[in-house]
């Protein structure tokens, strides 16, 4: 017992250790004011490591981003092994570029109840803002229903916070609209309104949003909307069979774009087939089984001791 303990805390040590440098620069003010930035934006993989990991290489690249931000739907469903793993899987790809994450729906939810403890574990705070030069950017944490707390910390930080900055850059993972499907895949609409309320007049230069799996392009309150392709999980409408990023180029003088790239990969089958291994196999089937044999051990054992009591009586 004291063994497993041990194991167990040195284990959690180092993977709390190892995980530090992907923590969320929450309330800092990062480089200097007076420069060009340049960051990518992915989300939507699904524990999906083997198609994340090229787009990671090709944004490095191609992009030579100063930091990523990743929008949700990391793993495929919350268990901190997934969290773990990904991260583990993903670490020699994103090197020394900083990788920010927010939450995604399956980042929090299973079986349709909703626990951001096991993202918090490993990730961090759920929502945050930090500067980057001359800009403002504001992480939401659209997983799920957005709650009041979060509501009036956002109305706070636009008021006092947005006006140190030049630009102001605010994402998510749950757009409030979505462009091709106006029912599904999109913040409810007492969410969606409150956003809108919360946001308008405070000049938000750009909003970038996850969850859809498709790149698009609109407007929110007047404001530069976008979703991000899918970095995993399957392509939908537009992006059908594709996979991607978003590129974001802010300069010191000029205007900011936006610009989805797009990475040609089908993947050798090695690499689908670990991970269905590892997501399907070794976590729902494997469990199941086991559960399943644990059970039926039990049931009949119980059963056989019952028998055995009551022919003895008989007898």
């Amino acid at each position: 017992m004291v063994g497993l303990l041990a194991v167990r805390i040195y284990v959690g040590e180092r993977f709390i250790h190892v995980e530090r440098n992907l923590m969320p620069p929450a309330s800092q003010f990062l480089a200097p004011n007076d420069r060009d930035v340049t960051l990518v934006l992915m989300s939507d993989t699904g524990s999906n490591n083997h198609v994340l990991e090229h787009v990671i290489d090709h944004a490095r690249a191609h992009e030579n981003p100063d930091f990523m931000m990743y929008l949700g739907d990391f793993v495929s469903d919350r268990r901190h092994a997934n969290f773990y793993w990904m991260l583990s899987e993903i670490r020699r790809h994103v090197a020394d570029t900083p990788f920010f994450m927010i939450p995604g729906n399956h980042d929090v939810e299973k079986r349709k109840t909703i626990d951001k403890s096991y993202y918090r574990a490993v990730m961090g705070p759920t929502y945050y803002w930090f500067g980057y030069g001359d800009t403002l950017f504001i992480a939401m944490d659209s997983s799920d229903v957005v709650e009041e707390a979060q509501f009036s910390w956002l109305s706070d930080t636009l008021k006092n916070i947005r006006p140190l900055f030049r630009h102001c850059v605010l994402v998510g993972h749950m757009p409030p609209k979505n462009v091709q499907d106006a029912e599904t895949h999109r913040m409810s609409d007492a969410d969606a309104a409150r956003l809108m309320s919360i946001v308008r007049g405070h000049r938000i230069d750009v909003m970038i949003f996850g969850h859809v799996h498709y790149f698009s392009q609109g407007t929110f309150v007047g404001v530069p909307m976008y979703t991000t392709p899918s970095s995993g999980q399957t392509p939908r409408f537009t992006d059908l069979g594709k996979y991607g990023y978003i590129t974001l180029r802010i300069p010191k003088n000029g205007a900011i774009s936006v610009t989805p790239q797009y990475v040609d990969f089908s993947g050798p089958k090695r690499e689908y087939l670990e991970a269905w291994i590892v997501r399907y196999l070794f976590t729902y089937r494997l469990r199941e089984v086991i559960n399943t044999l644990l059970i039926g051990t039990v049931v009949f054992g119980l059963a056989g001791v019952m028998a055995g009591y009551w022919a003895r009586r008989r007898g």
